[in-house]
């Protein structure tokens, strides 16, 4: 245990660090694009703190609860992609025990029983899990993420409902929860058990306090840099999280959680009003790029993309009318590979909806450039290369080119707000494309 008011302690703990390198293991090309997009990044490996100044007051065995004291831990954005998001914990220190623990609601197992199916089906299962703070401070300073720690100013009596609540959590029995990446995570999980202890107070500040951030806002600020990533969040969630968030909403990253906590006061036993939270004190000081602090326009290069993909088609197709049969299966294959995998990602977003618990995937308006008819054209496409399609071809690829036409033309009325000008910019002129050069390759078809 770190001595209160001294360095550190760079204990090592097998568990802790075997958990750590088991995440970074599993983040290998066995996930699928799906798993990028639902794991994107909230809960790294276990954590733990440390830090802080002696305890002030009474000595303490004077006051129930005045041995404990209770500690914020924030840590900053790591490598992996569900890095990203921060990460942080609740630190206990019980003087009495001689203990000082991180507790920390971010746990998951890659190799889980149906992890993959529950990750598919959105039942993630995450649980709470506490270590020495100075071990999990070790863990995140090799990695190179900063961690810093904050002094929760709680009564005595709230420090103590803390840990017994904390520790009632901390069994086999209570451990599990289904975890949500935007409203049930495991920064919203240390919000919600300190304004438990609190009886509402945090919630009473924050919850009617609106910011300019969405839920897809601070994803893409924060998925930039890791493109795959990105494009799959932008793809897959809908209208649902473009909608404004309150402040207390904007807590289920950590970084946000620690600010807004900073600003908020709460009732003091002699009636007055104090900060909730103690000075921010670093305990590891990474050296990494700072984090984008708003969300990127990606429109220009999603747009140039879907052009040259139109345009490639187009051209295989004019090939292909000049009887070039190179060109045929060229329009073919490379018209197929994208049909496919648009109409697969089309139908699991539809699927989604009626058979998984993604509440975000909901009400996407990606369906019209993502639709399973796109895997009809897949079919045909090479059916027609074969010499055999007949007129279908030509109807299927106009209907799925008249699809995305719809979805565009939505965007101009009521209701249908969807951000996803940059899925749009990407597969429109894409769909075009093909429909083009389909009918060009197979003029037959295009009464």
């Amino acid at each position: 245990m770190a001595k209160a008011d001294g360095p550190l302690v760079h204990a090592s703990s097998p568990s802790l660090a075997g958990s750590l390198s088991a995440a970074r293991r599993a983040s290998t090309p066995v996930l699928t694009s799906l798993a990028l997009v639902i794991l994107a990044g909230w809960a790294a490996a276990p954590v733990a703190a440390q830090v802080v100044p002696q305890p002030e007051g009474e000595p303490a065995a004077a006051v129930p609860g005045a041995h404990l004291e209770v500690f914020l831990m924030t840590m900053g954005p790591g490598d992996i992609f569900w890095e990203r998001f921060s990460h942080n914990s609740l630190v206990i220190r019980d003087d009495l025990a001689g203990t000082e623990i991180a507790y920390n609601w971010g746990m998951f197992d890659f190799n889980e029983a149906d992890f993959i199916g529950r990750l598919a089906r959105g039942r993630m299962r995450y649980w709470m899990a506490g270590y020495p703070s100075g071990a999990v401070a070790e863990v995140y300073r090799r990695a190179n993420r900063s961690v810093t720690v904050q002094r929760v100013y709680l009564t005595p009596a709230e420090r103590l409902e803390l840990q017994a609540h904390i520790r009632e959590t901390d069994t086999e029995a209570n451990r599990y929860y289904r975890y949500d990446y935007y409203r049930d995570n495991c920064s919203t999980r240390v919000r919600d058990v300190l304004d438990r202890v609190l009886g509402g107070q945090i919630r009473a500040a924050t919850d009617g306090l609106p910011t300019e951030a969405t839920y897809r806002w601070h994803t893409a600020r924060l998925l930039e840099p890791v493109l795959a990533a990105y494009a799959g969040i932008q793809f897959v969630v809908g209208n649902r999280g473009d909608q404004p968030i309150s402040v207390w909403d904007e807590m289920f990253l950590p970084i946000p959680l620690q600010q807004h906590l900073g600003e908020v006061l709460i009732d003091t036993p002699d009636g007055g009003r104090a900060p909730l939270l103690g000075p921010a004190v670093q305990v590891v000081d990474a050296q990494r790029e700072a984090v984008p602090g708003a969300a990127p326009n990606m429109l220009v290069g999603f747009l140039v993309a879907g052009c040259l993909i139109g345009l490639f088609f187009g051209v295989a197709g004019r090939y292909a009318a000049r009887g070039g049969r190179w060109a045929v299966w060229l329009l073919a294959l490379a018209g197929c590979g994208w049909s496919l995998v648009i109409g697969l990602l089309g139908s699991a977003l539809l699927a989604s909806w009626v058979f998984t618990d993604h509440y975000f995937w909901g009400l996407n308006e990606n369906v019209f450039q993502a639709s399973p008819v796109s895997l009809a054209l897949a079919g045909l496409l090479l059916l027609a290369a074969a010499g055999r399609g007949g007129m279908w071809i030509g109807r299927t690829a106009r209907a799925v080119a008249g699809l995305a036409a719809v979805g565009l033309a939505l965007q101009i009325l009521p209701g249908f707000d969807q951000v996803n000008g940059e899925i749009l910019a990407l597969t429109v002129p894409a769909h075009f494309g093909l429909a083009w050069g389909v009918l060009e390759a197979w003029p037959s078809v295009k009464g």
